[in-house]
């Protein structure tokens, strides 16, 4: 079965299999738009060498190895220390099921795997962190990735709307050498309370926080409250973003977030 029928009938039946043949409901993977997103990078930068953390059910895996296309020297990693232990191997066996045979699954914890691959002189095109969602975790695996990653390459980060994941975004975007490059837009929520908060409560605090003393404003607001266009921005599922200089900074470097 090529990847694509594979992933229609995926998301058709929300089902995947184990590879005894198991039934299992689709869960703990991104969405179809999400796959779209991450695909159409891939594709238009005709990147030949991709990396992620986390695999689990393998949706992201099949969209990563359908956009790497007939790429020659085609290569995909992949992190997920639980591959065999929690998910039954399902994401993996999406792959064999799709006919992928250009992958290498590394089943250790990304701490101890990214290091090694670093120590080994990798270097990737694209890389997709959706591993552990802590702050600290999010951030150490874009540590690594940004050694790993080449000139020109893409970081996508998945469920931007967690607040650890959100707040380590807002760091990364602080890094000389990385732009945002394109997001996923969360579904817009209705009701007169998000209505009042979008519109009125940015506002206000913006210009609360004009009248105060430049060195006063961090000391009393959020990072948020400061900077609500990127808050707006940073309102979504996933985030793309592109490393477009080495990364020089001083041993000293440091930029508030």
């Amino acid at each position: 079965m090529n990847i694509h029928k594979l992933i229609s009938e995926i998301f058709t039946t929300q089902q995947v299999t184990d590879s005894q043949g198991k039934k299992h409901t689709l869960s703990s993977n991104i969405d179809f738009q999400e796959g779209r997103f991450i695909a159409e990078i891939i594709r238009e930068n005709q990147f030949k060498n991709t990396i992620e953390i986390g695999c689990a059910m393998g949706i992201s895996s099949l969209f990563i190895c359908e956009a790497l296309g007939n790429q020659h020297e085609k290569h995909h990693t992949i992190i997920d220390p639980m591959q065999t232990t929690d998910w039954s191997g399902i994401g993996i066996e999406n792959l064999k099921r799709s006919g992928v045979d250009f992958y290498e699954l590394i089943e250790q914890p990304s701490e101890i795997a990214l290091p090694r691959l670093l120590a080994e002189g990798k270097k990737y095109d694209f890389g997709f962190i959706d591993g552990w969602h802590t702050f600290d975790h999010t951030l150490l695996d874009f540590f690594y990735l940004n050694s790993l990653l080449k000139v020109g390459g893409v970081i996508v980060i998945d469920d931007v709307s967690f607040k650890g994941i959100k707040k380590a975004v807002r760091y990364m975007l602080t890094y000389p050498c990385y732009e945002m490059l394109g997001t996923v837009s969360l579904p817009t929520p209705g009701g007169m309370k998000s209505f009042l908060y979008n519109r009125f409560i940015p506002g206000f605090f913006s210009v609360l926080s004009a009248v105060l003393p430049v060195k006063m404003r961090p000391k009393i607001f959020d990072a948020s409250v400061l900077d609500p266009v990127l808050t707006k921005k940073l309102n979504c599922s996933m985030i793309a973003l592109r490393k477009i200089a080495e990364d020089d900074r001083r041993w000293d470097w440091y930029e508030s977030f």
